[in-house]
């Protein structure tokens, strides 16, 4: 298990997670329920979850609180609000969580499985103009392989 792993399991001792399906029934049954995307805004624009709010994991601490440039006020307010942090694969929000875990928020989980889950399941997305996704081509692009240059050399 590399750092980058490690640091996500430790998050998971004190982060809950919700599986996409059961997300999707949530949603429906709790209109007040938040959805935090926290990838970066090219990741968003492409596809992410009807309702959904957008705060790039660089600016979050920002977001959630108050008297900053950063400041989303639906967000900064929902202290105890049920917030769903939903990224790619489920390992950045987990992080995301937990760190709003340290800044007072309640009910925050991570969404297991990320928008690659949301995606396996068949549950619809939009596009950053409210078009719905297809499927196939979000599968496409969420399964890329990860560039050489980027993988860790052989010994």
């Amino acid at each position: 298990m590399d750092d980058y792993q490690k640091l996500v399991a430790q998050a998971l001792k004190t982060v809950d997670e919700i599986m996409p399906w059961d997300l999707e029934e949530e949603v429906e049954q709790n209109p007040s329920l938040i959805l935090l995307d926290i990838r970066e805004q090219d990741e968003f624009d492409r596809m992410y979850i009807q309702s959904s709010i957008h705060v790039p994991r660089g600016t979050l601490e920002g977001a959630c609180a108050w008297n900053y440039d950063d400041t989303v006020p639906e967000l900064a307010r929902a202290r105890n609000q049920n917030i769903i942090v939903v990224c790619r694969s489920g390992n950045r929000s987990a992080l995301a969580a937990y760190t709003m875990q340290q800044m007072g928020f309640e009910n925050v989980r991570s969404l297991k499985l990320g928008i690659k889950g949301w995606n396996d399941n068949d549950i619809e997305m939009l596009d950053i103009n409210g078009n719905i996704v297809d499927i196939d081509e979000a599968d496409e692009w969420l399964n890329r392989a990860v560039a050489a240059d980027k993988q860790q050399p052989s010994l």
